[in-house]
């Protein structure tokens, strides 16, 4: 009694089909997988994460400096507003703990010129680098590090 199976026959189109569909199907995923892999989007969020410890951070001060400096025929009022760029959180942290000291330093930086010190670019240059070497030295003597970079002035008012 053996029954007669019979396997049916697929016709040659529907064998062409199905393996099409099967190479669309493998060349699809291994497509996918060379994007997955080769994203740049992802290859960004793989990377090691920014180093935020020498980035540029600018501390204000409490209060623009108010003082009066010897010019000319009479004394001169003037206002300054400044800021202190520093690198890295830890910096910041640092100077915003010693404000007291840097707006003391700078008061005795500022008040100690004349005039004439505020009224030209080169002068100004000049006041900056004076101002930075002061703050930077008395800090030092505090924490024993330079912790600033640059001292920028944001307004000048002479009266």
């Amino acid at each position: 009694m053996a029954e007669n199976l019979t396997i049916p026959k697929v016709a040659w189109y529907k064998r062409k089909l199905i393996w099409m569909l099967f190479l669309v199907l493998l060349a699809g995923g291994g497509g996918g997988a060379a994007w997955f892999l080769m994203n740049p989007a992802e290859q960004a969020a793989k990377a090691k994460p920014e180093d935020t410890s020498n980035r540029a951070i600018y501390v204000s001060l409490s209060q623009p400096f108010v003082f009066s400096v010897p010019g000319g025929t009479r004394d001169r009022l003037v206002q300054i507003e400044a800021q202190l760029m520093v690198r890295g959180e830890s910096n910041e942290s640092l100077a915003k703990q010693h404000l007291p000291l840097l707006e003391s330093t700078l008061l005795d930086v500022f008040s100690r010129q004349s005039a004439d010190n505020y009224l030209t670019a080169a002068n100004k240059k000049a006041l900056r680098q004076e101002a930075l070497n002061e703050l930077n030295h008395a800090t030092a003597e505090v924490l024993e590090k330079r912790l600033f970079e640059k001292v920028l002035f944001t307004s000048i008012v002479m009266q």
